[in-house]
């Protein structure tokens, strides 16, 4: 019997390893999680390494202290996680990013432009909208992650399918029973347990290998990821891709941003600084052709003196509900007119 492989999106992209919108985002119900350990939350989930890379180059280059921690406060699993450096940089190619640290300025700004126009040909989607100037505890790290990749072979276009048994259908690239028989050297097989219970790798040009995994238990990426490796490990079965098996891939099409509000506007420990601003931005597009990736974190810091009061929350005094009205005449103590207002039905 032919066997269907149906993939789904969750992908590693193992290039030689592994919100207030300043971007627009068109994936509202993106979870952007902060670790690959991270529990998986109901809908997408996606995780990038580049917030872990500048919160290494904050921790480690700019404030020079062990751990990351806030006065009053225990740590988090997840601001655990970032301390116990679960990605970075050694995790990647150097032509893979960029990263910048030190003290804000608008010089600094303009590096950073410079720096990532020179290796990427890029632009930035963060920098020029935050605040470069210059002042006591003004610091920042800085962080852009850039892949592209192709495959071997362009894959065939499928026809439009349906996602997961929805109404809808949406584009699809792979290998049918009618494709050309090259395709099939973009292909390995890394095991194959059931129709619900597989993985595959995609072979590029460039040497990057695009992993896709299908599994209904999966608690975290991390933990898919090892689970995966583990099966492939146990596969003794062919891993080449026969004449009867299929591929089927959803086309993706992603750009979403994280605020690291829960890091921001606290005291570290330390220190008399606090987190201003912790922002991670994700493109993602993926077709039969390759696909290609953008993601900028940056993490800045300010003296404490600066911090907002705790009134700094907007306070909508809306007096469209039930209320009371005094009237209290000059330099008197008690009012002369009061006025309880249950509904303006007579009072208009």
């Amino acid at each position: 019997m032919k066997k269907i492989i149906l993939l789904f999106f969750f992908a590693f992209f193992m290039c030689s390893c592994m919100a207030e919108n300043l971007i627009s985002d068109n994936n509202k119900d993106l979870n952007i999680l902060t670790l690959s350990s991270s529990p998986l939350k109901e809908g997408n989930n996606l995780w990038v390494g580049t917030f872990q890379l500048v919160f290494n180059d904050m921790k480690e280059n700019v404030l020079k202290l062990d751990k990351i921690e806030f006065v009053g406060e225990d740590q988090t699993l997840e601001l655990k996680g970032l301390n116990n450096k679960e990605f970075d940089s050694t995790m990647l190619n150097e032509s893979s990013y960029y990263t910048s640290y030190g003290k804000t300025s608008p010089k600094a700004k303009e590096e950073i432009n410079k720096g990532i126009r020179k290796k990427f040909s890029e632009k930035s989607d963060i920098v020029n909208s935050l605040d470069w100037s210059e002042g006591k505890g003004r610091y920042y790290a800085y962080a852009m992650l850039k892949k592209s990749f192709s495959f071997k072979s362009a894959f065939d276009e499928l026809e439009k399918d349906s996602f997961n048994g929805s109404a809808n259908k949406f584009d699809y690239f792979g290998i049918s029973s009618k494709s050309k028989k090259q395709l099939d050297d973009n292909v390995r097989v890394l095991y194959y347990n059931d129709k619900n219970d597989y993985a595959v790798s995609l072979l590029t040009k460039e040497g990057d290998i695009v992993y896709l995994y299908r599994y209904d238990n999966i608690s975290s990426l991390q933990s898919g990821y090892k689970r995966m490796l583990a099966q492939s490990e146990n596969f003794r079965e062919t891993r080449s891709f026969q004449e009867l098996d299929t591929l089927k891939i959803p086309n993706l099409k992603i750009k979403g941003q994280k605020d690291y509000k829960e890091l921001c506007n606290k005291q570290i420990k330390g220190t008399d600084l606090y987190f201003s601003t912790a922002l991670e931005t994700i493109e993602l597009d993926l077709d039969r052709k390759g696909g290609k990736v953008k993601s900028e974190a940056i993490l800045m810091t300010e003296l404490m003196m600066a911090l907002p009061q705790e009134t700094q929350k907007p306070r909508h005094f809306d007096f469209d509900k039930p209320f009371v009205l005094f009237l209290i005449d000059k330099d008197k103590n008690d009012p002369y007119l009061a006025l309880f207002v249950k509904n303006l039905s007579n009072l208009q």
